[in-house]
């Protein structure tokens, strides 16, 4: 929903390697590597924020409509609500 205020996970540490952001859960020892859009994303979340928050400064950032931006990222904010990076609150 994008009224939601969505919110990262603090257990998540990362460093840029060439260009992607590798992370690694401090507790599970997963990790995972985020694409420059993927980790725009996560770099938008440093605060709490809503989606259409998240989809108005991508939106700033890259050559997208808003149909697309706000599809893209109710995507991948599933997706990393699933691998526990970030939860809506």
């Amino acid at each position: 929903m994008v009224s939601q205020v969505w919110k990262r996970n603090e257990n998540w540490v990362g460093s840029q390697i060439e260009d992607n952001f590798v992370m690694v859960n401090i507790d599970t020892g997963k990790y995972v590597s985020l694409n420059s859009s993927a980790d725009a994303v996560w770099q938008a979340l440093e605060q709490p924020r809503t989606q259409a928050e998240i989809e108005s400064g991508l939106l700033a950032d890259y050559a997208v409509d808003a149909a697309t931006c706000t599809q893209s990222i109710s995507g991948l904010l599933e997706q990393m609500h699933e691998l526990q990076l970030a939860a809506p609150n």
